[in-house]
């Protein structure tokens, strides 16, 4: 059960990161609005999740410097996993538009595909920072292997972002993409609580 203790930890680095982590959201939501640069941001949050969760301090210039490290890593990814999810989509969308019941079930089945890629995509750029064998395969197995070996660390981690985007969203909606950096903090934390217990 490390994914509550690392839960716990997020919070933790979420409290003593607040500001950090709510100026470099703000950043990477307004850096996400041009597409091409979210891979940018992602390397900056994922990059910063992991330097918070070892204690060492992260700026606002390290933010900027970390958007280019493994960055060939981050473009790679994100196109991988947009372009699987567009195309499961479509052929969600596709099947649905056929009035036969064989289509309605490969319509639900495509989407049950869909929503297994997605969720666990937080996870393949933690693993990927955390492993030595630093190839995009290699994350994606290990992601494959947490979600079948412990499918609470992925509810953990869309149930808290859920239950923290609620109030934010009813609040102070301009905060919401201060929500990517707390979701790069959970999944690296409970990808490191996870590669701990496995050694």
């Amino acid at each position: 059960m490390y994914a509550i203790g690392a839960l716990r930890q997020a919070l933790s680095d979420l409290w003593e990161e607040s500001l950090f982590i709510i100026v470099s959201g703000l950043l990477g939501g307004l850096f996400s609005i041009l597409v091409l640069t979210i891979p940018l941001v992602f390397a900056a949050h994922y990059n910063a999740a992991l330097r918070i969760s070892e204690r060492r301090v992260v700026s606002i210039r390290d933010w900027f410097r970390l958007s280019r490290e493994n960055l060939r890593f981050f473009v790679a990814w994100a196109l991988l996993a947009i372009l699987i999810a567009v195309m499961l989509a479509g052929n969600v969308l596709f099947y649905m538009q056929l009035n036969v019941e064989w289509a309605r079930l490969l319509a639900w089945a495509m989407g049950g595909l869909l929503i297994t890629w997605v969720l666990p995509q937080p996870f393949v750029p933690a693993f990927y920072l955390q492993q030595t064998d630093r190839r995009l395969r290699t994350a994606l197995r290990n992601t494959a292997v947490l979600m079948v070996t412990d499918p609470l660390s992925i509810v953990v981690l869309w149930v808290s972002a859920a239950v923290l985007a609620v109030p934010i969203g009813y609040f102070a909606w301009p905060l919401l993409p201060a929500l990517m950096p707390f979701i790069a903090l959970v999944s690296t934390r409970i990808v490191k609580g996870y590669a701990q217990s496995e050694a």
